[in-house]
């Protein structure tokens, strides 16, 4: 897997410096990492460019519940 030691990271404007931040890099052609910013070097999540797209216009669109809205439960059955 590509290297993402010199990888350049980028933080979210909506970061308020309390150091709860995610920062993103897409310099793995097809995907993008995601990295906890307090714990640079630890584990990174990988996702395919275009489902961290749909995620991050999901985000933008608000057709995601935010924290603390009621978001219906929906049973699941086994």
């Amino acid at each position: 897997m590509h290297e993402l030691i010199h990888a350049e990271w980028c933080k979210s404007s909506y970061s308020d410096g309390e150091g709860d931040c995610i920062e993103a890099s897409d310099d793995i052609p097809g995907l993008v990492s995601i990295r906890d910013s307090k714990y640079p070097y630890s584990s990174r999540l990988h996702f395919p460019t275009t489902t961290w797209r749909a995620f991050t216009q999901a985000l933008r669109s608000e057709a995601l519940p935010r924290p603390g809205a009621e978001a219906p439960l929906t049973p699941v059955r086994g």
